[in-house]
């Protein structure tokens, strides 16, 4: 009799454990939401699961570089729009200026605005972003272009392109350089104009209206050419968001618990374990009435 008491004891103890051990796994699959979390849970779900992850850290990777090249193409746009806008100024006021019956005193006038025109011109093209240069290539720590004591522009950064690795696979140029000859076109036909206003010059401002005229097509072309780098870099980022989504879903899939099948699992395990409790406390109650005896 004590021997089947003690066996039957020990195979309750077993299935208390057991259903213990049910209960514990049902409650680290909800909180976690996933179906297991260690190897030793499910050896090879876990490796898929890890190569999923490392698909999503290099997809995720490619996301945060493709947003990066925009921003910096984007405000590059920008500011290239603020030296068209500055031409279109300027080419108004020669224009007007052409007229020879306009006096020396109207030239000045007007001159003083193409000053600061041109002021402007080049404070945009040493624009920085992120403390870095816009325009002067790799050289990102030094300003783009110079002005020397006669008013002569040069343009002093590198002549390599900022490339950005957006995959293995793909690499984006990711800046404008200023040594692009529409840059060197728009200084030259600013300060042949201001010579022109300077020198109250009519021939030479009827010139010098069609230098701005063409270095302002080179501005727009500029302009152009990092909206479609743009456009680019935006359909790939997309594309790569999208395949995030994708391996998001997937890991999700892979990993995802069945909510109502961990539930009614871990309830059938309650009512067993309750049962073996109580299985328990009878057979103690018949032991000791049997010691009594």
């Amino acid at each position: 009799m004590r021997i089947s008491t003690s066996m039957l004891y020990n195979n309750l103890l077993t299935g208390i454990r057991n259903q213990q051990t049910i209960l514990n796994d049902g409650n680290a699959k909800i909180s976690s939401g996933t179906r297991f979390q260690t190897p030793a849970q499910s050896g090879l779900d876990y490796k898929v699961s890890l190569d999923i992850r490392h698909a999503q850290v290099a997809v995720q990777s490619s996301v945060d570089a493709s947003k990066a090249v925009e921003s910096r193409l984007n405000i590059s746009q920008t500011i290239l729009n603020d030296m068209s806008n500055i031409f279109k100024r300027t080419q108004v006021l020669a224009v007007q200026q052409a007229s020879g019956q306009l006096s020396s005193a109207n030239r000045q006038v007007a001159l003083q605005e193409v000053n600061h025109l041109a002021d402007q011109f080049l404070a945009d093209a040493n624009q920085k972003w992120q403390g870095q240069s816009l325009f002067a290539g790799t050289a990102v720590d030094k300003a783009a272009f110079t002005k020397d004591a006669a008013g002569i522009v040069t343009y002093t950064g590198s002549n390599h392109d900022r490339i950005v690795s957006i995959s293995d696979n793909q690499q984006i140029i990711s800046n404008i350089r200023g040594d692009n000859p529409a840059f060197s076109a728009a200084f030259s036909a600013l300060q042949g104009f201001k010579t022109a206003l300077t020198n109250n010059d009519s021939a030479a401002i009827q010139t010098s209206l069609g230098a701005l005229n063409s270095a302002g097509d080179g501005i727009i072309n500029l302009t152009s050419d990092a909206g479609a780098r743009l456009g680019a870099v935006r359909i790939s980022r997309t594309s790569f968001e999208d395949m995030k989504l994708s391996l998001d879903k997937q890991l999700n899939q892979h990993e995802g618990v069945d909510i109502p099948a961990v539930v009614a699992r871990m309830q059938q395990s309650s009512i067993a374990l309750k049962a073996a409790y109580q299985q328990i406390a009878q057979l103690k109650s018949l032991s000791l009435t049997n010691f009594l005896r």
